[in-house]
């Protein structure tokens, strides 16, 4: 299905209001979150998924978080405490709200598993990495088992020290520390960077290798070597659709005869 069928109140620069991050996005852009992972996005009884805001424009705002309305209690949520959590946080160098990257994670994670549990650790699962929440908030809040596969996918920032200083050996830690971990992380770790992959091949398409120079490791080759050493720990998934995904990104990104 074409994600943009439903966007109907765009402007005629592709802008439209989307109600999942609370922000304008631009389809023209390809800045849409719209799938299965998205609280707005719900089937139809013709089998069709469309936005339940379709016939809203951009000028009518809602009330505080209605995109729980009528999903999984647990999921609903995840998602409002998630959304709280990340406001006024942006994707790197885009004014695409954080939320974005959570939404397409999700959406991935949906593909591996129904389990409520590992969904909602995937919704808050960079909450206790980049926001202020903690790890007994989220105990309190979620239970143990989603506080634990949070934490597992928590990266040591070290932070007083330079991202681009310590780049290298965190990524190093977050492959080593793959090798032993349980299914239910692996996925989350897989829908996680295939979500992140998503998000790079639509700005590379937009701008080309130039999207490498924001982030704290600019070398195109280190990011080769990182996504493709968690390639090489989540093998047990390869079979799966997103893994499938997964290779197609890094095909495009990391081009052999590029490098």
């Amino acid at each position: 299905m074409n994600k943009n069928e439903h966007i109907v109140n765009a402007d005629s620069e592709g802008r439209f209001y989307c109600r999942a991050v609370d922000s304008i996005l631009n389809y023209k852009k390809d800045e849409q979150v719209c799938g299965r992972g998205c609280p707005c996005y719900v089937m139809c009884r013709d089998g069709r998924f469309i936005c339940r805001y379709e016939d809203k424009g951009m000028e009518e705002r809602p009330a505080l978080f209605p995109i729980v309305e009528g999903l999984n209690p647990g999921l609903g949520k995840a998602y409002e405490y998630a959304a709280k959590a990340h406001k006024g946080q942006y994707r790197k160098g885009t004014q695409i709200p954080y939320l974005a990257h959570i939404i397409t994670t999700v959406g991935y994670t949906m593909e591996l598993t129904d389990d409520i549990e590992v969904l909602q650790a995937a919704i808050l699962h960079d909450t206790v990495e980049d926001t202020d929440v903690t790890l007994d908030d989220l105990r309190r809040e979620f239970g143990d088992r989603v506080s634990r596969l949070v934490e597992a996918e928590t990266e040591n920032k070290r932070h007083g020290i330079p991202a681009s200083d310590t780049w290298e050996i965190r990524k190093s830690e977050a492959i080593e520390h793959l090798k032993d971990r349980e299914a239910d992380v692996k996925m989350i770790v897989l829908a996680d960077k295939t979500a992140n992959l998503e998000s790079l091949v639509k700005e590379w398409r937009q701008v080309g290798d130039t999207v490498w120079e924001k982030f704290n490791q600019t070398d195109k080759r280190k990011q080769a070597w990182y996504f493709k050493s968690i390639r090489e720990r989540l093998t047990e998934l390869s079979d799966t659709s997103v893994m499938k995904k997964f290779d197609e990104y890094i095909e495009l990104l990391f081009d052999e005869r590029q490098l």
